[in-house]
Formats: structure tokens, sequence, C-alpha cells
């Protein structure tokens, strides 16, 4: 219910008008509301209204990186060019992107030929964003250690806030309960990570990461390509970062099952070599306990408006696999060192 109220607020921000529209060297006959965004039915086949919002230079950064992309990769979003020529409008205090819609299905990752079509996909992105410019914004290289270092500050202030409560809610107690747990996955996450090849990796192995690998974000077309759309978040980091996200999501789909970790890699693996070294970096980030980390960062700093009730159901769900997720590191640890 969050996500549909936060949608409506902020489709309410939109200023829709002809004024807008014309702009663009398209007629718009209809726009439809759909989560955060308005689907336009044009003279030119159905496009997409988006409002960005972030900065000006972050989009003119996204859009010159899939420029580079679509050389060798053809399967991202389009954005349409304004009638000044730019890939954006900047209209009543809003910057405005148009794109075109790709039309096709949401990619199901509890299906074993969708997930190693998207990651075969996502080797190909990342191969294409190869010897892309780097620059201060939208960078993430180098970054790891010390999030990973602040994070786990977060945790332990979570802890501490959470034991001088006199009147403990069920969120606290359940937190604390794993806390210790959690924060002691963290701190081997950055050891591994500090261990590891990582510096020497962010100066060889750098691509485009899409940063928002969700279902939805990658949408397979009727000829069976794998479009990736939506990198509002994109950054410059190592592959790792968007394998350990697919990765992330595809066994959390299927049961913490680690032929669903194989199935991925296998898929990866056909497109771009991952050495060993690089597997290892993989396992730090795979090891770093993010949902607990978001969970309790949600609760405690209220950036989230849920209720205690749900707070506390999310934490259950994410306290209950914990068994599952043990496991599977092990059988990941073993995999990389055999």
């Amino acid at each position: 219910m969050e996500y549909k109220f936060r949608d409506k607020v902020y489709l309410s921000t939109y200023m829709l008008d002809t004024e807008l529209f014309d702009r663009y060297n398209f007629l718009v006959e209809d726009a439809v509301p759909i989560r955060s965004v308005f689907i336009l039915k044009t003279n030119e086949g159905l496009k997409i209204l988006k409002k960005i919002d972030y900065k000006l230079e972050e989009l003119e950064y996204i859009y010159e990186a899939l420029n580079h992309i679509r050389r060798t990769y053809p399967y991202v979003i389009n954005f349409k060019q304004s009638i000044e020529g730019k890939p954006y409008v900047e209209y009543q205090g809003g910057i405005y992107v148009v794109l075109d819609l790709i039309e096709g299905r949401e990619c199901i990752y509890e299906n074993p030929v969708d997930l190693i079509g998207a990651s075969k996909a996502l080797a190909k992105l990342h191969s294409a964003s190869e010897g892309i410019k780097v620059k201060d914004i939208r960078n993430n290289l180098y970054k790891m250690e010390a999030n990973i270092i602040k994070k786990i500050k977060e945790l332990n202030m979570c802890r501490d806030f959470a034991k001088l409560h006199l009147n403990k809610s069920d969120f606290d107690k359940l937190f604390l309960e794993y806390a210790d747990y959690y924060i002691d996955e963290a701190t081997q996450a950055l050891n591994k990570l500090q261990k590891s090849e990582y510096r020497r990796l962010c100066r060889e192995r750098y691509v485009l990461c899409h940063h928002d690998l969700a279902h939805h974000n990658i949408i397979v077309d009727n000829e069976d390509n794998y479009y990736f759309v939506d990198f509002d978040y994109a950054v410059v980091d190592l592959p790792y970062h968007d394998l350990c996200n697919l990765i992330t999501k595809a066994i959390k789909h299927n049961m913490w099952n680690i032929d669903m970790a194989d199935t991925v890699l296998q898929g990866y693996r056909s497109i771009n070599e991952l050495k060993k070294d690089e597997l290892e970096v993989l396992y730090a980030y795979l090891l770093f306990p993010q949902d607990f980390y978001d969970i309790t960062i949600s609760y405690y700093m209220k950036t989230r408006g849920w209720d205690e009730d749900e707070f506390f159901e999310k934490l259950k769900r994410k306290a209950e696999y914990k068994d599952d997720r043990e496991r599977f590191l092990k059988d990941f640890k073993e995999f990389i060192e055999g």
C-alpha cells in the first residue's frame, strides 16, 4: 500500500498539459498513470512519460552511457528527442523524459529459462559498457569498504538504541535476538573484501551497473530479447554489484537454492569469464546482510511509512530464512573454493 500511495503523491507533481507535449514531434491522444509514470498513447505508438527526481547532469551521463552501450547491445531504453534535440524537457520546474515503451512481458525469476536469459543479457550489457567514461557523478568505485564500515556502525547504533528502550517493542526484541549474528556477518563481509582483489578490480573491471534489477526492469519481447529499462539508479561499479543483486533476487524467489545462483553464473560466464578472485569479491557482497540492514534502518531511522505490525512481519520473514541463507553462503563458498 505504501508504494501505491507514494506513487500517487509523486504523480501529483507532474505538470501535464499541451505545452509540455508540444515540445515533442508527436501527438498525444491520452495519458494513463502506471506506477510512478504516465503511459502516453500517441500517433507514433505508446510512450512513457517520466519525471526525473535527480540532477540534470546525472541524466545526461546516463543518456551518454546508454548511447555507448547501444552500439553493441541495443536492448536498453531509448530516449525520445525533444524538438530542441535534447533527451529531456525542462518544464515548470521539473525535468521530463519520454521513452519508447518496450512491448513484452516482465522477467520471471522463478523460471530458470528466464534466469539464464537475464544473466546472459546482463553480461552483454556489462561488456557493452566497457570503456565508459568515469566521472565523479554516478561513481561507486572504491567505495564498498567505506560503505560496509558505515553500515556496521549504523547497525551497532541501532542495537544500542534498542537496548535503551525500557518498553521494548516486538521489533526491538526480535532485532536484538539477531543483531549480533548479522553484525558479525557484516564484519566478515568487510574482512573478506579487504583481503580480496577488490581495489585492483576497481581499476580493471568497472562497468555500468543497472543497480535495480527488479523483475519488472527486465522486459522479454516476443523474440526473446531481454531489454533493460529504468536506469535511474545506474552507477559505475564492478559487475559483481549487479550479479549480487540478481543472485539475491533469484534465490529468494527459489528457497535460497544454490542451483539458482549456479544458473545465473553459468549464464553470465558463458559470455563473460569470472575468475576466482572475482568470485571472492562476489562472495563478500553476498555475505553482507543487506535485507537485515535495510529493514533495521527503515525502522529506527523512520524512512518508511509502515506501521509496527508491518515492520515486525517483514523482519520476522527475514529472520526466518537465517538458516537457509547460512546454508546457501556455505554452499557458495565451497563452490568458489572448489
